[in-house]
């Protein structure tokens, strides 16, 4: 019997349908306006069904009486049953009358189902499990936000609040809130708030989260007010793996080129290495790629390696791996959030002509401590989290250290075989709310890493960064965020071959940053952004020093280089017709370096060498060179039905900061150069256009997006170039323009058991460097291919959820080798015999193919136990190819022979071991 009451009066709920509200005439109101009047001047909320209701009319309402005489007048009047229920709740019934009290009826309801459960299965019910009907509950209350004496000339307020875990407090990114009657709604932004302005009435809310579980809330909004929302995690008998999620609906959002990456099918995939890998996760995407197997950085359609700008907490990072490139510089146990965009990059970043990662730290869990942590064959991870104060605020600690130093063993190279290697990190995050306006964030980074190639060389590299974050709520519409960070990143190298040129080099990159964002939600359809940021670099570009006292090499300094990069931008989000969402925006730039520097001048109609420079220019402290610049943001949506729609955007980028090497791939000791008089920003101008379509009910997507990019002041170099301790870079240095097209393909499956994607690339990157003098042309100053130009790249994910408890998964990767220059001929020059060497990069590597696997198993999934664990097995190379990493050539004799070099020749086996104390079962790895 109580079981159906309940069923009764959650039907009725169900059922309750709200009329807008219109004016009282004084000689007759219908029954919804005299619901609506006692609602206003009562603090009864009612609930009934429209369908007998709206032919319903009154004469000679009795306005001056109690409330609940009103109540029992208007059930007399046309022959209603009611019922209060919680004391504020009024349920008409027409037919049949509801007598009970819900509140202290449910409440023993789940007492007593805890006590079945317990006497059952003999432990007791776990805490959570109740809570989580409780939890429930709220779908059926009636929320009332805002107050009707508020505002009331307007015809619409703004709902805000915040959505977060509700297991451990943490901030919720991305969620879509989403009003159904309205066909609105919005996402909320990495600190889990959202903010959307809508008509006043009765709304029922949905919120959406990737792996959580869908909750609604019925509100009726009078004026601007507060909504904050928990969820919890999805928990189906076979949970769905998220494969990767856009912020909103891919077919309806304005962001053209944005890849959301999931953490948990992060985890989830082959590991090379034994953990997971952010950089090395987005070579799945379409349009990213590295040049090769173990490499640092990566190339996003058509760019350089330094070309993308990687952010963590809003500091940015230069080097983002350990062992160069072997190990992920970030502990994706500590990431909350991953964003990787490719084009239609909004107008609040800037600084590289490529592509923007932008990495959020975890807050940490806001109600209970736990630790965590993994072990494989080659390195350890410990994490602690927990709340600072419950509820308000929380921290995040994560370290990693390694010993990796066998893994070298299994290298062919002879050398390399017999080197050390080390590396540690440490990262963590503190969050604290003030109060309900304002929140400040401390966020760390240090990393280090140390090798010793054999009896040669040794290398000492680290990073350090930290961020402090003010967030401020001026109002629902409004609200800011404030930074300021600091980035560092030094080298040490010491060169040991000869004791004759023992010596070692120093190198110091310091990044100084300010930012003020602010996000303005005018109406329903309408967001404008705005702010303005800073960035002062300080770099000290190379220090040798001799190593004892047999060292003939002498000391020597390059002159420090100092310069401000500044921003100011607006950008603006809106609808233009039900079918047509348009995002525009504008960003200016500004850079200039400072003194005290030298400059070098050149003879006139001479190409730039040392013996060219016919003076100097010294330049006391302030600024020396001054660029500035617009840079364009456009992107529009054109929905063609419910399930597709056609995307346009076009970007422009400066880039005042740029990479010094000679290298295909990112070297830890690669050396960073400020744009001065010689050297001249980059700019990177991007057209794309897309096509996006949802299959099968929602089930699949798919889309293709093509795109031409345009780049100005490209960096080469010219043969035998000197780039390290090089006072006069650039006489080494040439400046060239580049083009990039291509088509990328994608389909991706995200519910069921069987999850993954597919996807096809087709790219071209080409240089072109055609200097005034024929010294300063490369291939006579036509195109040539890049260096990470591959044409053709294939890459197929899948994720077979066999049960709870086991879970397959496998990457398979094709792409086209990328191209080299080969000697072709002998000729005699002056007597001597030289080589001849081919045009720029007109011969390719062999075609890259591999395979991995990887199955992942987890413990007994009891909900209340002291360690929740799982092992992941994973094959790397499974095929053991010997793809080439490099082709290089020797003289041996009178012939040139050429060599392939791989990195792994043999598949990689690894077991990992996670483990999490005072954990949830739910929780994933």
């Amino acid at each position: 019997m109580k079981k159906a009451l309940i069923l009764v009066y959650f039907t009725i709920l169900a059922l309750s349908g709200f009329s807008q509200s219109t004016e009282i005439v004084t000689d007759s109101i219908s029954f919804d306006q005299s619901i609506e009047y006692l609602e206003k001047n009562s603090g009864y909320h009612f609930f009934y069904s429209p369908e007998w209701s709206k032919d319903i009319y009154f004469k000679d309402f009795p306005k001056n009486i109690a409330p609940e005489s009103a109540i029992r007048w208007i059930a007399q009047k046309v022959a209603l049953n009611y019922s209060i229920i919680d004391e504020i709740n009024v349920v008409f019934l027409k037919d049949y009358s509801l007598k009970t009290n819900y509140a202290a009826t449910y409440l023993k309801y789940l007492d007593q189902k805890e006590a079945f459960v317990r006497d059952t299965i003999q432990y007791e019910a776990p805490k959570k499990q109740i809570d989580e009907e409780v939890e429930i509950s709220k779908e059926y209350q009636l929320f009332t936000i805002g107050s009707p004496s508020k505002n009331t000339y307007t015809k619409t307020a703004t709902l805000s609040g915040k959505v977060s875990d509700i297991e451990n407090g943490e901030a919720l990114v991305g969620t879509v809130v989403y009003i159904e009657d309205l066909k609105n709604g919005t996402v909320s932004n990495m600190y889990g708030h959202y903010s959307f302005t809508i008509p006043k009435g009765r709304y029922k809310v949905e919120f959406r989260s990737v792996g959580m579980k869908t909750t609604y809330r019925n509100i009726v909004i009078y004026s601007d007010g507060n909504l904050d929302v928990e969820m919890r995690q999805e928990t189906t008998a076979l949970k769905e793996v998220t494969i990767t999620a856009k912020s909103e609906d891919p077919v309806r959002n304005l962001r053209m080129g944005m890849e959301k990456i999931s953490m948990k099918t992060l985890k989830q995939l082959p590991l090379g290495m034994g953990e997971p890998d952010i950089i090395k996760s987005t070579l799945l995407l379409p349009g990213v790629q590295s040049v090769g197997e173990a490499s640092s950085g990566f190339n996003v359609r058509g760019g350089s390696t330094d070309q993308n700008l990687i952010l963590l907490n809003e500091a940015p990072i230069v080097n983002t791996s350990h062992f160069f490139g072997f190990f992920s510089g970030f502990n994706s146990d500590l990431v909350k959030d991953i964003t990787l965009y490719k084009s239609g990059i909004p107008a609040k970043y800037g600084g590289r002509v490529s592509s923007v990662m932008d990495l959020t730290l975890k807050d940490g869990n806001r109600k209970h401590f736990k630790t965590y942590g993994g072990i494989s064959p080659v390195s350890g991870r410990l994490i602690a989290e927990g709340p600072l104060k419950k509820d308000k605020g929380s921290f995040i600690i994560g370290a990693r250290t390694t010993y990796s130093d066998w893994v070298l063993n299994l290298l062919d190279d002879a050398k390399l075989s017999k080197s050390k290697a080390k590396f540690h990190d440490l990262q963590g995050n503190f969050s604290y709310d003030i109060d309900d306006k304002n929140s400040i964030y401390l966020s760390g980074y240090y990393s280090f890493d140390n090798f010793d190639y054999y009896t040669e060389d040794a290398f000492e590299y680290s990073t350090m960064a930290s961020t402090l974050k003010w967030k401020h709520i001026f109002s629902p519409k409004l609200f800011s965020t404030t930074s300021a960070m600091v980035s560092n990143y030094e080298y040490n190298i010491e060169s040991r071959t000869d004791s004759t040129q023992l010596n070692s080099v120093k190198y110091n990159l310091n990044q100084y940053g300010f930012k003020s964002d602010f996000s303005y939600r005018s109406s329903q359809n309408h967001k404008i952004d705005f702010g303005l940021n800073s960035i002062f670099y300080q770099l000290s570009p190379g220090t040798r020093t001799p190593i004892g006292d047999e060292s003939l090499i002498s000391a020597k300094t390059i002159e420090d280089e100092r310069a401000l990069e500044a921003a100011l931008y607006i950008s603006d989000e809106f609808d233009v017709t039900h079918f047509m969402s348009i995002s525009a925006g504008l960003r200016w730039s500004f850079y200039t370096n400072f003194g005290p520097k030298t400059e070098y001048n050149y003879q006139n109609g001479l190409p730039r060498t040392e013996e060219s420079i016919v003076d100097t220019t010294h330049h006391s402290s302030g600024p020396i060179n001054f660029y500035s610049g617009p840079e364009f943001r456009f992107s529009s949506n054109i929905r063609l039905s419910n399930t597709s729609s056609m995307k346009i955007g076009y970007n422009r980028m400066y880039q005042y900061i740029q990479m010094i090497s000679n290298t295909a791939a990112m070297s830890p000791t690669d050396i960073w150069k400020l744009s001065d008089r010689y050297l001249k920003p980059q700019r990177g101008d991007q057209f794309s256009i897309g096509y996006y379509k949802k299959l099968r009910n929602n089930t699949i997507e798919a889309s293709v997006e093509t795109y031409y990019k345009y780049l100005k002041n490209i960096i080469d170099y010219k043969g035998g170039a000197q780039l390290t301790m090089n006072e006069h870079l650039e006489t080494d240095v040439l400046n060239g323009i580049g083009k990039a097209y291509g088509v990328e393909v994608m389909l991706q499956k995200k519910t069921g058991k069987l999850t993954g994607w597919i996807n096809y690339t087709y790219s071209r990157v080409q240089h072109k460097i055609d200097g005034n003098y024929q010294e300063e042309k490369v291939n006579n100053g036509d195109y040539f291919s890049a260096n990470y130009d591959k044409p053709h790249d294939f890459k197929f994910v899948t994720n077979y959820k066999l049960s709870r408890r086991l879970n397959v998964s496998s990457n398979f990767f094709y792409s086209t080798g990328r191209p080299f220059t080969a000697p072709v001929a002998y000729y005699d020059l002056g007597g001597s015999q030289r080589i001849y060497y081919s045009d720029r990069n007109s011969f390719r590597m062999p075609d890259y193919i591999r395979l991995d696997l990887a199955a992942t198993i987890n413990g007994n999934l009891v909900a209340k136990k002291l360690n929740h664990s799982s092992w992941t097995f994973a094959v790397y190379n499974v095929l053991g190819r010997k793809n080439a990493y490099n082709v290089f050539f020797r003289t041996e004799g009178d012939q040139v022979k050429g060599y392939k070099m791989s990195i792994f020749g043999q598949p990689i086996f690894t077991v990992t071991y996670n483990f999490k104390l005072f954990g949830n079962a739910k929780d994933d790895f």
